[in-house]
């Protein structure tokens, strides 16, 4: 995001947004089970038909000219941020590790100039971000992950 004021900025300029014409919206109101945001990612939840969905899209979309929505659908999983969610047969939601397809999986050389309490934590942060998002506990188990914490 370049600066270091951006993601204030864009936080309040979505929260601004949301409070405007997000909130009081009635498609919002009738058919969206979940918002989340962070900066400028949105995970929703919607419990109506697709059509009203593509309409609250096209909404988003025209509302507020400036910005620019896109949307991916998808009735069984779908990716917000480094998450994987998954809503199985009966319904319930589970959660994964996600990484992007551009993902470049880069690593931090040990000898660089980084402080070096921040390289000895990268395990402990990387572990914790494990527990934190897979829901599963039998890959929790098996990989008896959460003990060392």
């Amino acid at each position: 995001m370049g600066s270091n004021v951006a993601p204030p900025y864009a936080n309040a300029y979505m929260a601004h947004y949301e409070d405007t014409l997000i909130y009081t919206n009635e498609l919002f109101l009738n058919h969206v089970l979940t918002w989340k945001r962070y900066i400028d990612d949105v995970f929703c939840i919607w419990k109506g038909d697709l059509d009203s969905l593509q309409t609250f899209f096209l909404f988003l979309k025209t509302a507020w000219p400036g910005l620019d929505f896109t949307m991916t659908q998808d009735s069984h999983q779908i990716s917000f941020l480094d998450t994987l969610v998954n809503k199985d047969t009966n319904g319930n939601l589970s959660t994964d590790l996600y990484s992007k397809p551009t993902d470049r999986n880069s690593l931090l050389h040990f000898d660089s100039f980084h402080p070096p309490n921040m390289k000895k934590s990268i395990p402990k942060s990387q572990l914790n971000r494990v527990t934190r998002i897979v829901s599963d506990p039998v890959f929790k188990r098996s990989e008896n992950i959460g003990n060392e914490i």
